[in-house]
């Protein structure tokens, strides 16, 4: 067995950034189990600005921190505020200089060294904290540890100097990671000779331990955050290279309860996980907070990847925290035969208002490295771990009015909470991820890039199971689409290129994804947009998310009776808002569609029926939209082997609309009619045909077919 650690250190971007959720997002527990719940009148709240360096760790494994910069309104008078700092020059440096203060855009910073103290700082009241680090001293390249130095509160209506000293950081806040049996996990000491060869000086218990820590204001949101991972002590005979825990320690002066020091960890031990997270708030002494290991939930799923058995597999799992960077992704190479790798979740701390959720997302890629099945995230919530949707940053787009360094305006993603209906706890799941007919979330959309003169077309569209799961290849699909009725193009897959001019006109496409197989049987989803390009209005509405639950609330598409199932999914008119700046991505305008038809049909029949729906306005949710459900009470008929198609058809005020067909969609095991029924009325005729496998055949098809007939019977022919 091997594992695999994949340290992801991702850099800023102009459509990727670290964002946080508006301040007035805070955790509620209903009796769903954990949620978010926004409140719906702060939408228009402007997430911060991400700005990451990578900084060198004490260890291999490097450490990423991100911290986020904001500038300072160009109106107001700045006085000259002289910061003198007091730190041992010879194995302490300073690292920047945050002002905080709503008043200028909530967060600024200045990179300072040793002789930059005196700094123009617009008028207002403050919090300023200044950042130390605790250098190696075999390699002052690398960092031991922060230090954090913080006045409150401070008034600068005036010239000023103000003292920070690392001697006032005597608060120790120590985050120790417990495994399962109780103790803390170690990562080992390792001497290292002349020669380099290695003498184990303590055994390890823990393989690794990755962290992602983070820095917080409750008054201005995260100041800064830090991933990376312990690794082993290693000592040598010119350098000594400790293992990496005390970094993700908070070295602090006595600070109020306004700030909050959070810390979630993954401890790996062989084929088992462990998630866990500590938070102190304040600081006024050395404390150490633990996780408590008898709050561990199990999850341990056979996780089958679907179409791709037999394959030669590795599951793994992507780790991240409330918002933050996908810190590390793990992989298990090389699993015996029978075992099975053990996650073991631990939730954010009972009286956490920060919000910042420990979660992992299981994946399975190929021997190529090539994700094929990636499941939706898991936490832990009321002592039970759940699956937490939060939309797969659809219409997440959010736009900053900052400007970075180079005077570009920045998109940034925000990490939008978890929806209170499509989160559910991991027994719900009842059905494999993969074994169903997907449907498409699309979003086409077009734009001119002012800042480089280019006008980008972009016919972007995603396939996602009944979980939200994602399979290989979930943006491909047989694409053509006509402009005013004439032939524009023909693609295998969602794109996004250049264009001489942008769109004008009215705008047909179809979206068809083939091969798909659900119980052995033959599927597919068809789609078709109509919109007007270069209208105001120019985006169809889509559905966002689709599952199917039984009378127990246990999420899955396949009923005993039709009674037993209900429809729920969500679906939204959104609208793409170019920034005046730049005609970059900005933000989403959110509305209803204006009509929602739902219908559905025996299996491959094209024989639809309706299917009543309703809005339910409280499920609301903001990048998923609004929220529909319906009853299957009222399906009649038979379809092969059970088998409906649903087809769900969206219409905005403007007149675009998105119209799929699901095939197969949902199973009523009492409404199937068998391969081998008995012949009903001379009278019937033939509707559709099928092979063995349930697949729809041509009547000249050879070989032996199952012919369903007009009257509901079926019977076997065989075509020479």
């Amino acid at each position: 067995m091997k594992v695999k650690l994949l340290l992801c250190m991702m850099l800023l971007g102009a459509l990727t950034a670290t964002a946080q959720l508006p301040q007035a997002l805070r955790p509620q527990v209903l009796e769903g189990g954990f949620h978010w719940k926004p409140n719906i009148k702060s939408l228009e709240t402007k997430p911060f600005l991400a700005a990451r360096t990578q900084v060198n760790g004490p260890t291999d494994n490097a450490v990423v921190t991100n911290a986020r910069k904001v500038q300072f309104k160009e109106d107001a008078p700045t006085h000259q505020v002289n910061c003198v700092l007091d730190f041992n020059t010879e194995s302490q440096s300073v690292n920047r200089i945050f002002f905080l203060s709503p008043e200028h855009g909530n967060i600024g910073f200045f990179d300072v060294d040793y002789g930059t103290n005196t700094l123009d700082v617009p008028e207002g009241t403050y919090d300023i904290v200044v950042k130390f680090q605790q250098n190696d001293p075999f390699d002052e390249e690398w960092v031991r540890y922060y230090i954090y130095v913080i006045r409150e509160q401070v008034t600068i209506d005036q010239d000023m100097e103000l003292n920070f000293a690392v001697s006032e950081a005597k608060n120790h806040i120590h985050f120790q990671t417990l495994t399962i049996d109780g103790v803390p996990a170690f990562t080992g000491d390792m001497a290292i000779d002349e020669n380099w060869n290695v003498t184990v000086l303590e055994e390890a218990n823990t393989d690794d331990v990755i962290c992602n820590n983070v820095f917080y204001c409750e008054d201005y949101g995260i100041l800064e955050d830090a991933i990376g991972n312990f690794a082993q002590t290693v000592v040598g005979p010119t350098f000594i290279r400790p293992c990496a825990e005390p970094l993700f320690d908070f070295y602090v002066n006595d600070v109020s309860d306004r700030w909050v020091f959070y810390s979630y960890r993954v401890a790996i031990q062989g084929l088992n996980v462990y998630t866990s997270a500590y938070e102190a708030r304040g600081a006024s002494g050395d404390i150490t907070v633990s996780n408590d290991p008898s709050k561990f939930q199990l999850f341990e799923d056979p996780f089958i990847a679907t179409n791709h058995l037999g394959e030669e597999l590795t599951p793994g799992f992507y780790f991240s925290a409330g918002g933050m960077w996908q810190a590390n992704n793990l992989l298990y190479e090389d699993l015996t035969e029978g075992s099975s790798y053990k996650v073991y979740l631990s939730a954010s701390p009972e009286d956490s208002e920060t919000g910042f959720v420990p979660i992992i997302e299981p994946f399975v890629i190929d021997e190529n490295y090539t994700v094929v099945l990636q499941s939706v995230p898991l936490t832990v919530s009321n002592g039970q771990a759940i699956f937490a949707n939060n939309g797969f940053a659809n219409f997440s787009f959010e736009y900053s009015e900052v400007l970075d360094e180079y005077g570009r305006d920045i998109t940034i993603l925000p990490s939008w909470p978890t929806h209170p209906v499509f989160s559910y706890p991991v027994e719900k799941k009842k059905d494999n991820l993969g074994n169903n007919c997907p449907f498409v979330v699309t979003n086409p959309f077009q734009y001119l890039d002012k800042r480089a003169n280019v006008r980008y077309f972009n016919f972007d569209f995603t396939y996602r199971g009944r979980y939200g799961e994602a399979k290989e290849g979930s943006s491909r699909a047989d694409v053509k689409m006509k402009l005013d009725g004439n032939d524009l193009l023909i693609a295998d897959g969602a794109f996004s290129t250049p264009v001489d001019e942008l769109l004008n006109g009215v705008v047909d496409a179809s979206i068809v994804k083939e091969g798909v197989l659900v119980d052995d049987m033959e599927g597919s989803n068809k789609a078709q947009l109509h919109y007007t390009a270069g209208a105001e209005d120019q985006n169809p509405p889509t559905v966002t998310m689709l599952n199917f639950i039984d009378a127990n609330g246990d999420v899955t598409d396949r009923f005993a009776t039709a009674d037993e199932g209900t429809l729920q999914f969500s679906a939204g008119d959104f609208n793409l808002m170019a920034t005046p700046k730049s005609g970059i991505i900005a933000t989403y305008s959110r509305l209803a569609p204006e009509t929602v038809e739902v219908s559905y049909s025996p299996y491959g029949e094209d024989n639809w029926n309706e299917l009543a729906v309703e809005e339910v306005p409280e499920n609301y949710w903001p990048v998923m939209g609004w929220f529909y459900t319906g009853s299957l009470a009222g399906v009649t008929g038979q379809g092969l082997n059970g088998w409906f198609d649903l087809k769900i058809r969206l219409t905005d005020a403007a007149g675009n609309w998105q119209e799929q067909v699901l095939s197969p969609a949902f199973r009523i095991d009492d409404l199937a009619y068998s391969s081998v029924a008995s012949v009903g009325s001379s009278n019937a005729h033939e509707v559709a045909r099928y092979n063995l496998a349930g697949q729809r055949v041509d009547a000249n098809t050879s070989g032996v077919a199952i012919v369903r007939m007009s009257d509901g019977t079926a019977r076997k022919v065989i075509v020479p």
